[in-house]
């Protein structure tokens, strides 16, 4: 009989969301590739491991998947153990590193992380995923990360975080707007109507939110977006105004008809920081990573925030 780790995983994931189309998105794989996966295993074992409903219901394991749980949980876990064995002596950042960043900093971040990562530390089999900071942090306590980079604060136990970067906040409205025309702004004088968010899920709608102090539910506008470029997009076209990190000014702040206005002292912020789980055998790649990230700071317009060091309040 054979069957392969890949598929163990993958197993895992629909079981724990009970949603083929889920796990494909967290296991980073599309969903077609995914349930060819499921189906091999299932061949090679000999009946269904789910039972598949017509709706879009929740799937639920049938008796030999019920039984095939604690084992491949338990194979899991060992090759993890393998991992940690075969990492523990080894020199920081060489070997495998499974990185997960949310959505608002990966596309900013990547390229030069990958290109400071390669020049310096070229024995390095990084493996990059970009999800949101419940995926992150929920696949970080399950081992399907081994670190990731997301915004403060995390708000989960045995996750350990190290900040490493503070990236500002900045207002973006299209050019016709003739709001804050003589600049810098404050916080409270964005109207709750005009604001555009990003949507559910993100953890910069919540920021949005909080820096111009809009907490009630009531005063969410239903424009929403599910990226930053299409945000922007939204903004230039005079739609309403949003809140763009520094760290995504390069990229986005090239919007055509765009225009951005700073905030007046105090700038309202963000924290940034890499985490793992606590006693994790990638703790030393983790705070090596955090040292590369550091490094950029300068490169990506934002403080680098020294180790240490506290978060913003």
């Amino acid at each position: 009989m054979n069957f392969t780790l890949r598929q163990i995983t993958y197993f895992l994931a629909v079981a724990r969301l009970r949603n083929f189309g889920r796990a494909a998105e967290v296991s980073n794989v599309s969903q077609p590739g995914l349930s060819s996966q499921i189906a091999q295993l299932e061949a090679r074992l000999g009946g269904a491991l789910f039972e598949r409903g017509a709706g879009a219901g929740p799937v639920r394991l049938t008796g030999l998947g019920e039984r095939l749980l604690p084992v491949a949980q338990e194979l899991i876990d060992t090759a993890q153990r393998l991992q940690a064995i075969a990492r523990a002596g080894r020199t920081a950042l060489t070997g495998k590193l499974r990185l997960a960043i949310i959505p608002t900093v990966a596309p900013y971040l990547i390229p030069k992380l990958i290109a400071a990562l390669r020049q310096n530390h070229p024995m390095l089999d990084l493996e990059l995923h970009e999800v949101a900071t419940d995926d992150l942090l929920n696949g970080i306590g399950s081992h399907r990360y081994d670190a990731g980079l997301m915004a403060l604060p995390v708000g989960e136990d045995g996750i350990v975080a190290e900040p490493v970067l503070r990236d500002g906040f900045l207002i973006a409205l299209s050019e016709d707007d003739d709001t804050f025309l003589s600049g810098p702004a404050k916080p409270e004088s964005i109207a709750a109507e005009r604001l555009l968010l990003l949507a559910d899920g993100h953890c910069l709608r919540d920021q949005a939110l909080e820096v111009c102090g809009m907490r009630s539910p009531r005063r969410k506008v239903n424009l929403e977006a599910a990226s930053m470029a299409t945000l922007m997009r939204m903004v230039s076209s005079g739609l309403g105004m949003t809140l763009i990190p520094k760290l995504a000014l390069s990229d986005e702040g090239r919007v055509q008809r765009l225009r951005i206005v700073p905030f007046a002292p105090p700038e309202p912020s963000r924290d940034l920081a890499v985490v793992w789980r606590r006693n994790s055998d990638a703790a030393t790649d983790a705070r090596a990573l955090a040292e590369v990230i550091r490094g950029l700071a300068s490169e990506l317009g934002v403080e680098a925030i020294s180790a240490g060091s506290s978060p913003a309040a």
